[in-house]
């Protein structure tokens, strides 16, 4: 995991600390919803730097899922209060890369959620989300407060969907997460700070 073992020796002094969450989409029995997993990262931001002291600024790292999971972390963050608000006052930006901030092609995935427990959580990922647009509204709006640094990347390939039946990505190709859901247009640009887009 380059986050782990790479960056550091890159960066010295860096603290990489990674959060991993239930992924699996077929057979799962997970029930968790975004907001659930957001607040886990919330806990482990508040484990690891209770450890350490507060003093250092914290920088994301996300990838698809976990950059809505990043936006959850900030929005509970803001509506918290003592350790959370400062947490969030270290929190100075990220890097998100293939972000579904407004939504994703969720009709492949829903063929494998379907009657599952995970049901709700993939359909909050849908492009017709309201729970993505409320989320992107709060978010838009601390992170300009706080002046966070934001970078966006987006995909510039299709992805093979998955069959059911194996475990190999050989359906037909899609575009997940399209460039205009992976940028965050809201975000309003401070001055010396602010989003930055990147492919």
């Amino acid at each position: 995991m380059w986050i782990r073992d790479a960056l550091p020796k890159t960066i010295p002094g860096v603290r990489a600390i990674i959060f991993g969450y239930e992924t699996n989409l077929v057979n799962s029995n997970s029930f968790q919803s975004l907001e659930d997993l957001g607040s886990h990262v919330v806990e482990l931001l508040k484990l690891c730097l209770s450890q350490e002291g507060l003093m250092r600024p914290v920088i994301f790292i996300a990838h698809s899922l976990g950059g809505i999971l990043f936006k959850e972390a900030v929005v509970a963050l803001a509506h918290g209060e003592g350790p959370e608000t400062h947490i969030l006052s270290r929190v100075i930006g990220g890097v998100l890369f293939g972000v579904p901030s407004h939504g994703m092609e969720t009709q492949a995935l829903m063929t494998m959620v379907n009657g599952q427990p995970n049901e709700n959580l993939v359909q909050d990922l849908d492009r017709d989300s309201p729970h993505l647009r409320s989320l992107d509204d709060k978010f838009s709006g601390i992170a300009s407060l706080q002046k966070m640094t934001l970078f966006w990347a987006y995909e510039t390939r299709t992805t093979a969907t998955v069959a059911v039946s194996g475990s190999h990505q050989k359906g037909v190709h899609v575009w997940f997460i399209s460039a205009d859901s992976s940028r965050n247009k809201k975000t309003v640009r401070s001055p010396g700070r602010g989003p930055r887009e990147f492919w």
